[in-house]
């Protein structure tokens, strides 16, 4: 299991770096076409879903009774 756990563990960070090279060579120009929109595209997600993720806790945290706040009911 520990084998398991180190190969998940490798393929992670493997991952990371590849999106990390993928973002640094498109923030330099040297990335063309449709892997530079792709990674803009993600980028733009990841943003999305960070400004989002930061006002529903934003909102939570003033809220009366968050739990209840939280609950969408039709």
């Amino acid at each position: 299991m520990k084998h398991i756990y180190r190969i998940i563990g490798v393929v992670v960070v493997l991952v990371v770096l590849a999106a990390a090279l993928l973002y640094f060579l498109n923030e330099k120009g040297i990335l063309k076409g449709p892997v530079s929109d792709w990674v803009t595209n993600v980028k733009t997600d990841v943003i999305d879903i960070y400004e989002r993720t930061k006002g529903m806790i934003t909102d939570l945290i003033h809220s009366e009774n968050p739990i209840t706040d939280s609950i969408k009911l039709p």
